[in-house]
């Protein structure tokens, strides 16, 4: 049971909830279409000087596939080449580097062989026009340190001009004539523009480029974990990115080329060095060994010494490689450095005999410097995982270099057991004849040189072979493409008009928001004994608060006058009276005020008493407002008597009231301003006038003072028979209504009725509420203009007009 009555509770909320009509929100926005209209106009015209203005931007892209494949020797053996044991899989991440090193940026530009960029001056903007050229220049000479970097201009008349800052050079433009400025020499060779073009053009220094295009370079991943890189490169030419992004791949393969052949020309270079000392040892052996047979004439040898020889050769032989052997691994020792780069090597003992520990230990130590600098692209050199790589590092290092010295401390050991033995066998030697000996030591050396110095020539070989196979590290898979990036038309264009349509929108929400003056009629009739008596639309045409009003007043036939009847009709046949006791016969006391000044008290006064007037009431207009009244300039700008005056001095009362132009319409003036209004409005006088009004007129209309601001009126509030209390449409306090409620509260009043001045439909400050006061309730009191369009008040608008005003006024069936 406790259940259903929730139940029943929390469905009767949601039934009083209020919700927003969204059709009443798009009246809003209609109502000032003209502003959204604007702004997206004003948004498509800056969306054009924007296309106009702006500078393109293109993106150049190409894609490549890294692959672990070294040399074409690679698909011959199946393997690596003995002399390429220290490379491995390539980091393909740290590439990105590479790609936007500076050399390889600065080559690019050098193969891209243009020296000059030309642009061509518009009127929003500069054009580069690469690849054209309004002039073909070839460049003679260049100096950075004494070159300026100036502008040259080309104007309409082919005239050349030089701009240093404020200094500016008139150089004279002939074909084939040579061109000298300080730092930069060049010669005219072809003139390809025609008059009536404006250019600018400045020298392309590869050198001040580099760092410019380089910031223009990225590589990214296709996806993770896949060796396939996108090369991108972005500019304001299109065919100069596509050009520069070809040269840039170009650059890329020769120096990625010439770092993997750097161990390869480390080994050659050593090869050479060795072979030309050899080669002279050997020439010097065989012209001494050619001498000697010459001159003793010796044909041949005993079997002893040939055979100590053959011995000593051997171990001059052995001994010679170990030499070798321990000047390469000096070399290597040397170049391990303490810093934290890979170690070139090959095979050091050049026939594949060395220690495996040693060649093991160099593969690992490059395989952490490649780990640490995939890692320095996510953590910093100071990260746990890069200190640990580090200590790593050091350790393998260590052990390098402890297996080095252990490596060259063998080889001593092995060449001091060398050089014993051939001691042994040269003392053996010295036995044999001195002429055979002499031979067989001559023969020796020439043959220790001649084995040494034709291994070394075919380890150069074998390297160069090595090093010409060599294949760069990746391979272009995909075109070269370029796409624009910016701007693109239709997205450009959808997003200003849009921005303008939210601009628009923005507007009349936001004109809507920040008005703080009285919109809501619903709010009006919130307290029980206010009452909403009437709306007074806008009068269509200026006052002057002049006899000439009261004219216009009485011809108009506009929506304002009939609002004016239906407040008449309202009040003629109203059974409320504020006074219960009034004699039958006597007339009725209307008392109008306001919060303030300006809400048009005596502009309703004035209308009111015509209206009445106009069906044969006799009304009396009384100008109560003795401070500040303005209800006489109306009727007549200068009167020499007044209310005021004769409430200080009593006298005949025929004499303050005045006949209008209207018929059965009098008035009487509040006249000079008293120092004492308050107390003059309590003399008992002032109750007289009012006894013998009431006696004489229908309806006497008193023009009171603001009620808001001061306090004269409010012994009259209990004497009139409705206080009438003026709200205007757009000028008043959003809340000045809630003073009509105290009124009645403080001063015990049965009713105040509310008239709302000077309306002008307008769905901008119509409630959004569902079923709300201002979009129902109070219709009958909004007389929309359908008397005009129907030509019963004036004259018949155009059937356009008449379908605007449906499209804009539209109501929810």
């Amino acid at each position: 049971m406790k259940q259903e009555t929730d139940n029943a509770l929390f469905e009767k909320l949601l039934g009083n909830a209020e919700s927003i009509d969204f059709l009443k929100l798009i009246k809003v926005f209609l109502s000032r279409w003209w502003w959204i209209v604007t702004s997206v106009v004003l948004a498509g015209i800056v969306c054009f000087l924007y296309l106009k203005i702006v500078t393109p931007l293109y993106i150049g892209s190409v894609t490549l596939k890294y692959t672990s494949k070294q040399s074409e020797l690679d698909g011959l053996t199946g393997g690596n080449s003995p002399l390429m044991l220290g490379t491995g899989n390539i980091d393909y991440l740290t590439e990105k580097f590479n790609v936007r090193s500076p050399e390889v940026v600065k080559n690019a530009l050098v193969k891209l062989n243009n020296p000059f960029s030309f642009y061509r001056l518009k009127a929003f903007r500069r054009v580069d026009v690469y690849p054209f050229q309004p002039i073909e220049l070839e460049v003679l000479d260049f100096d950075a340190d004494t070159y300026q970097y100036g502008i040259f201009t080309l104007d309409e008349e082919l005239q050349l001009r030089y701009q240093v800052g404020a200094n500016e050079r008139l150089i004279p433009l002939k074909k084939r004539s040579v061109v000298t400025l300080p730092g930069l020499i060049f010669r005219v060779k072809e003139i390809h523009t025609a008059p009536g073009y404006l250019y600018e053009f400045s020298y392309n220094d590869p050198q001040r480029l580099t760092n410019q295009f380089v910031g223009r370079i990225d590589m990214e991943e296709t996806e993770d974990a896949m060796p396939v890189m996108n090369l991108l490169f972005r500019h304001h030419n299109v065919d100069f990115t596509k050009d520069f992004l070809e040269k840039l791949v170009e650059s890329y393969e020769e120096n990625d080329l010439r770092q993997k052949q750097q161990s390869s020309d480390l080994t050659i270079h050593f090869i050479k060095d060795q072979v030309n000392i050899y080669s002279a040892s050997l020439k010097e052996a065989a012209r001494e060994l050619e001498l000697f047979k010459q001159k003793n004439q010796l044909l041949d040898v005993s079997s002893s010494a040939l055979e100590i020889t053959g011995k000593v050769r051997e171990l001059e032989q052995r001994k010679n490689e170990l030499e070798i052997q321990k000047a390469y691994i000096s070399m290597l020792e040397s170049n391990m450095g303490k810093t934290f780069e890979t170690v070139d090597y090959l095979s050091v003992g050049l026939d594949g005999s060395t220690d495996a520990v040693l060649l093991s230990l160099l593969e690992g130590f490059n395989s952490l410097i490649t780990q640490r600098k995939g890692l320095l692209q996510k953590y910093s050199p100071k990260s746990a995982t890069v200190q640990n790589i580090d200590e790593q590092l050091n350790k393998f290092r260590s052990q390098i270099l402890d297996n080095v010295a252990l490596q060259k401390q063998k080889n001593n050991r092995t060449l001091s057991i060398l050089s014993e033995n051939i001691a042994i066998l040269k003392r053996q030697f010295g036995q044999i004849p001195a002429l055979e000996k002499n031979f067989i030591y001559l023969q020796s050396n020439f043959e220790v040189n001649k084995g040494i110095y034709s291994m070394l020539v075919n380890k150069e070989i074998e390297s160069s072979i090595v090093r010409a196979g060599m294949l760069p590290s990746f391979r272009v898979i995909t075109q070269f493409d370029t796409d624009k990036v910016s701007p693109k038309p239709t997205r450009i264009i959808l997003i200003f008009l849009m921005g303008g349509l939210m601009l628009g929108l923005g507007l009349v929400w936001m004109a809507r928001m920040l008005n703080s003056t009285f919109t809501d009629p619903s709010r009006i009739e919130q307290h029980p004994r206010v009452q909403l008596l009437g709306i007074v639309h806008h009068f269509p045409e200026k006052t002057s608060i002049s006899p000439q009003d009261v004219t216009r007043f009485l011809h108009d036939r506009t929506v304002f006058t009939e609002s004016l009847t239906a407040l008449r009709t309202r009040i003629s046949f109203s059974k409320t009276s504020l006074i219960k006791d009034n004699k039958p016969g006597q007339g009725k006391l209307l008392l109008i005020t306001s919060e303030q000044a300006g809400e048009g008290k005596s502009f309703i006064t004035v209308n009111l008493a015509l209206s009445f007037s106009k069906i044969g009431k006799k009304v009396l207009i009384i100008g109560a407002d003795l401070r500040k009244s303005r209800i006489h300039l109306y009727f007549r700008p200068e009167h020499p008597y007044g209310l005021s005056q004769y409430l200080e001095e009593p006298g005949d009362i025929k004499r303050l009231i005045y006949s209008s132009t209207q018929k059965n319409l009098d008035y009487i003036p509040a006249g000079p301003a008293p120092f004492n209004p308050a107390e003059l409005m309590q003399n008992a006088v002032f109750e007289d006038i009012l006894s013998y009004c009431r006696e004489t007129y229908d309806y006497i209309l008193l023009d009171t003072a603001p009620v808001g601001l001061v306090s004269d009126n409010i012994p009259l509030l209990r004497h009139a028979d409705y206080v009438l209390f003026i709200v205007r449409w757009l000028y008043s306090n959003p809340d000045s209504f809630r003073l009509a409620g105290q009124l009645a509260d403080e001063y015990a009043l049965s009713e105040v009725s509310v008239i709302v001045n000077d309306f002008a439909p307008d769905n901008l400050y119509s409630s959004l509420i569902t079923g709300s006061y201002y979009g129902s309730t109070y219709s009958h009191y909004q007389y929309n203009y359908g008397y005009n369009a129907s030509g019963y008040l004036g004259n018949a608008q155009s059937r356009w007009k008449k379908m605007l005003g449906k499209i804009v006024n539209f109501k929810k069936k």
